[in-house]
């Protein structure tokens, strides 16, 4: 029931419960229009309860330049994330059901600050990973990453144990913010973490990451960024050449441009180029794969193939310097990292807080030592006693 259903002079009538005002009309005093015409969907919201629960919402409702008309037009979210945004935000339950919706939603949580329904979202991405998502996955998150924009994804460490497992919920959903102006901290944390273990799945399961055809759709950042990890675990150096050339020839037709040598370098560029380990292929790879597909010119080829068969006459090309012969010939390394675990990951905003815990407990170490140390050096003591302060002193001196 709207306000102006009412009788005169009575006040609306508004349920008891708060989580009950959730897609209700009753009270009703702001309507959101999401989405891009004709996807757009009419959301009916209440502006005291949104303002108190999120800090964007509040500068968009209440604020100095707040729009006071009836209706907000929210173009660039999805419906159906905007939906759940409204969910968390009222204390419903929010449920994922797919990869994309949770993508959706993830960008609607990073837009409006809500660090909770971040959680909610890089929870469920993590444990739906497959080779099939991964990619997809990965070139969403970067986007919101610190790591890929003014912050060292080191400053952020994981400072919590393992969660008992009873103790995790497998709803993926948590509670309305209770600091509203530590989001952006947490949310960058999430964001890096899931990254973090997004390259960490694609190391490990290279060649069915490679193989697969979303491969074809990640811009030439994101391939790029793949393509020179050194942990980059693929069987043969041919896997990713071929991916790289599935990715060129996809990228042509999609730039409207001929399937040319020159058009296919161009879109890959030199580091997409030479990011297969040329030197670590055998005769047969390097013949059968980059020889045939036209991306390397003729003095290109010809190096790398005496290069391959250790030929006392090895013919150069100016775009191959020896730092780069260097670095194609030398095996990649095995994955070292670990996922995090995302489910009990608390996030820090850098490491000096330990540090300096680190420093404390030390000097509380070296106060105690002195402490323990005889009062009076004339005191006799046996043999037993002596070689009880000795160690004592010694623990001092290692600690």
């Amino acid at each position: 029931m709207c306000p102006n259903d009412n009788p005169a002079g009575r006040p609306p009538h508004l349920p008891k419960r708060l989580d009950s005002l959730f897609d209700s009309e009753a009270g009703s005093d702001v309507t959101f229009l999401v989405g891009p015409e004709p996807e757009t969907w009419r959301f009916p919201g209440h502006r005291t309860i949104l303002s108190e629960a999120n800090p964007v919402f509040r500068a968009m409702l209440q604020g100095p330049l707040a729009d006071s008309g009836p209706t907000v037009a929210i173009d660039d979210v999805d419906g159906k994330a905007f939906d759940l945004l409204l969910r968390f935000l009222y204390r419903e339950d929010v449920v994922l059901g797919s990869i994309p919706t949770a993508l959706a939603t993830l960008y609607a949580a990073y837009k409006y600050l809500c660090a909770g329904l971040v959680r909610t979202c890089v929870l469920y991405l993590n444990d739906h990973l497959n080779t099939q998502n991964v990619l997809q996955v990965y070139q969403h998150v970067r986007v919101y990453c610190s790591h890929h924009q003014t912050r060292d994804l080191g400053l952020w460490i994981a400072s919590a144990p393992p969660a008992p497992e009873d103790s995790i919920s497998t709803s993926y959903s948590v509670g309305v913010d209770k600091d509203p102006n530590d989001n952006l901290d947490t949310m960058s944390c999430l964001c890096s973490s899931l990254l973090h273990n997004c390259l960490h799945f694609i190391d490990t399961k290279a060649d069915q990451v490679l193989a697969d055809e979303s491969v074809e759709d990640l811009t030439a950042d994101a391939l790029r960024d793949i393509a020179l990890r050194d942990s980059l675990a693929v069987s043969s150096e041919s896997v990713l050449f071929t991916a790289l050339e599935r990715w060129c020839n996809r990228e042509c037709k999609r730039g409207q441009l001929q399937l040319s040598p020159e058009s296919r370098r161009a879109v890959l560029g030199y580091d997409l180029l030479f990011s297969p380990r040329y030197l670590l292929m055998s005769a047969h790879q390097f013949l059968s794969g980059p020889m045939q597909s036209g991306l390397l010119d003729q003095a290109e080829t010809a190096a790398l193939m005496a290069h391959i068969l250790n030929s006392p006459i090895k013919p150069s090309a100016p775009s191959l310097s020896p730092e780069t012969i260097e670095r194609l010939r030398t095996p990649r390394r095995k994955p070292f990292s670990t996922p995090i675990n995302l489910s009990s990951t608390k996030c820090k905003k850098d490491k000096k807080d330990a540090s300096k815990k680190t420093k404390t407990m030390k000097k509380q170490k070296k106060v105690k030592c002195k402490q323990d140390k005889p009062e009076s050096p004339s005191k006799k003591c046996s043999g037993s006693c002596f070689l009880e302060h000795l160690c004592r002193v010694l623990s001092c001196v290692f600690d």
